[in-house]
């Protein structure tokens, strides 16, 4: 019998290109769920940390480096840049 790991070797990498447009809306869900107020940007941090590492593990090189990229950038900046941002993309988005 194996162990969890053991079948983690056995799985194929999902494909970036099916991957990627998931982990785009991943995060558009989590800029507007900021903007709501129904979750804080370090709850959004957390839940991007470990959507990286599941794309990081099981994803193609491609999506790796994408989601890598993109969601240090937005992991990098302060709270409150990040909830002027989010207010901002919305009332964009709205008008």
């Amino acid at each position: 019998m194996g162990t969890q790991v053991t079948y983690a070797k056995n799985l194929p990498e999902i494909p970036s290109e099916f991957i990627e447009p998931y982990a785009q809306r991943f995060l558009m869900m989590q800029i507007e769920s900021i903007d709501l107020g129904l979750i804080t940007p370090e709850e959004a941090k957390k839940t991007l940390d470990a959507v990286e590492y599941f794309i990081t593990c099981f994803s193609g090189i491609h999506a790796r480096f994408a989601v890598s990229n993109v969601y240090k950038r937005f992991k990098n900046l302060s709270d409150s840049d990040l909830k002027s941002i989010c207010k901002k993309v919305f009332e964009d988005i709205v008008s």
